[in-house]
């Protein structure tokens, strides 16, 4: 059984027709979030810290590269790693049971 780590609000009646929006499951899809987040606010005071420095290109730099690196890590895990079929409501509904 593969280990989700989202599930969508509305499960899709086909693949071509997702439900829009993403729930965590566990920690790795609160750990993904986290990890975007993280790579923007890190990646914002580099190129603050650089830009008070006057050195704009390796700021520039540092938020791109961790901006990307969160944004491609949380789009992987919104793609590889969300159910398909069942909603977080059926998750949270097996959990109180």
């Amino acid at each position: 059984m593969t280990d989700y780590w989202f599930a969508r609000y509305t499960p899709a009646p086909t693949s071509q027709q997702a439900g829009r929006g993403l729930v965590p499951l566990n920690w790795k899809g609160r750990a993904t979030i986290a990890g975007f987040v993280l790579g923007l606010i890190g990646g914002g005071l580099l190129l603050l810290f650089f830009g008070l420095r006057d050195q704009f290109f390796p700021g520039v730099v540092c938020f791109v590269v961790l901006a990307a690196a969160g944004a491609i890590t949380f789009v992987w895990a919104s793609v590889a790693k969300t159910d398909p079929t069942k909603s977080a409501y059926d998750y949270l509904k097996e959990r109180q049971q």
